[in-house]
């Protein structure tokens, strides 16, 4: 009966170490990731080497190209896509802010909170865009041409991340634990 169970326990083992789970893709090169995003297929990715910035792959990550045109800054922390397809890259450090792309990463355009720095960027159904920041949640309901502070009940501004439920409530990771609103980032 020992020799059955060992037997079995190593064609386990042995089917396991056979398997690949990851896969490492090509890139990008020298790229310390940290945001991704995909739309119609395309994957980009957000560095942290300000040197880098945003990459693209149209081939499922064997290749990438940087698409830098028009970044002041290239420290991408946040990247999210809305419905028309437009990308929004949120940016760190020194001149950091929030940058739209309309024509899949081309080219790219300051539209809000420069001189800011991104943590996160967030769509809910609505189409409303969130920026998290050090100095709270800021909120554009018109594609990130204009943007409002949104901070009653904050009590920690280092807003991180962002989550939405199905009922429409907004969660905002911060360094003081999680908030909620249920009012599209009002109160």
């Amino acid at each position: 009966m020992k020799k059955l169970i060992l037997l079995l326990s190593f064609i386990t083992t042995s089917s396991i170490a056979q398997t690949n789970f990851w896969e490492h893709t090509n890139g990008p090169p020298d790229g310390n990731v940290i945001c991704l995003a995909i739309n119609n297929g395309d994957i980009f990715a957000g560095t942290s080497d300000t040197s880098r910035g945003i990459f693209r792959s149209t081939d499922n990550g064997d290749n990438w190209s940087e698409i830098n045109s028009g970044l002041t800054n290239t420290t991408v922390f946040a990247l999210t896509i809305n419905n028309s397809d437009d990308i929004f890259a949120g940016t760190f450090s020194g001149n950091g802010g929030v940058f739209r792309s309309s024509n899949n990463g081309s080219t790219w355009s300051p539209v809000g909170l420069i001189g800011v720095f991104i943590y996160g960027l967030a769509i809910n159904d609505n189409g409303d865009i969130f920026a998290g920041t050090f100095a709270g949640v800021w909120r554009s309901s018109d594609n990130g041409n204009t943007w409002s502070q949104k901070i009653i009940g904050l009590t920690n501004m280092d807003v991180l991340d962002f989550a939405f439920n199905s009922s429409g409530d907004i969660f905002a990771g911060t360094n003081g634990g999680v908030f909620r609103s249920s009012n599209n980032g009002d109160n």
